[in-house]
């Protein structure tokens, strides 16, 4: 029954471990965001494996030697997707904003120093101890896996429904799309372990749908604040074309919450099937 979990773990170790080897030749957004995908994914993985093992054992000490690197890489990404957005505007508003995405160039090369800081003398098996892991998944109990896999859902559904009641605030929404990453990551192993094949009344492809709509909105207000940086510089006044751009994001921004508003996870019935 562990063997799902041993399998996952070394299929997106060697996937981060491949990554670890490219990035310092190029920097390639393809390599940083596959980097940061399999970080996730392990970090979900690993918060499965201390749910399992009653505390047993810590995600957060197990990633301690890694959080530099894993910053300085969520933050590069960040950069780089909004490069894309602004080529993106560039095309569909019929605007030159060739002096942000020169800032924003700058940036991801500054970016690019305080990543080669991280690497340092890091290597995979620094960050991701196969050692510490195979210790905590002995350390299961497999007569009540099934029942703690379930109990792992509701935990991640209870803390959705309690976070959603509280308001729709950025930083909660953003939560939502967190968890609901976890999940889909983690859907075949939660299927397998738990017995069931609905999780919080949704497909695999539904979840993922959902976190990406998420994600899509988070883009834009990601948009807003390094528009905010670039206006700050050196007192900088941006042509009118620039404040075009603004509200443009505004806008976008404004209805993609309310559409991912809408679909925020509020407590549906059939969470789950068996």
């Amino acid at each position: 029954m562990m063997e799902i979990i041993e399998n996952y773990y070394r299929e997106h170790k060697q996937v981060f471990d491949e990554c670890l080897a490219r990035i310092p030749v190029g920097y390639k957004v393809e390599d940083i965001h596959e980097m940061r995908t399999s970080i996730k994914r392990l970090r979900a993985l690993l918060q499965l494996v201390e749910f399992l093992s009653d505390n047993k054992f810590s995600t957060k000490k197990y990633l301690k030697r890694g959080r530099m690197l894993f910053k300085s890489v969520g933050t590069l990404r960040e950069i780089q997707v909004e490069e894309m957005l602004v080529y993106n505007y560039e095309e569909k508003l019929g605007l030159d904003l060739s002096e942000y995405s020169e800032y924003l160039f700058e940036k991801e090369h500054r970016e690019i120093g305080c990543l080669k800081k991280s690497f340092g003398n890091i290597k995979g098996d620094n960050i991701f101890n196969n050692k510490n892991l195979k210790e905590a998944l002995k350390s299961i109990d497999k007569e009540t896996v099934q029942e703690k896999t379930q109990a792992f859902v509701k935990s991640k559904s209870n803390t959705l429904l309690k976070m959603n009641r509280k308001g729709k605030i950025t930083k909660r929404v953003h939560k939502n799309r967190t968890i609901l990453k976890q999940i889909y990551y983690l859907y075949d192993i939660l299927t397998e372990l738990s017995g069931w094949h609905i999780f919080l009344g949704m497909t695999k492809d539904e979840i993922r749908e959902r976190e990406q709509q998420i994600g899509e909105w988070h883009d834009r207000v990601n948009s807003l604040h390094y528009l905010k940086l670039f206006f700050k510089i050196n007192n900088y006044k941006p042509p009118e074309k620039y404040f075009t751009l603004k509200q443009s994001v505004f806008k976008e921004r404004d209805e993609m919450k309310e559409a991912v508003v809408k679909n925020l996870f509020v407590g549906q019935t059939e969470l789950w099937d068996e």
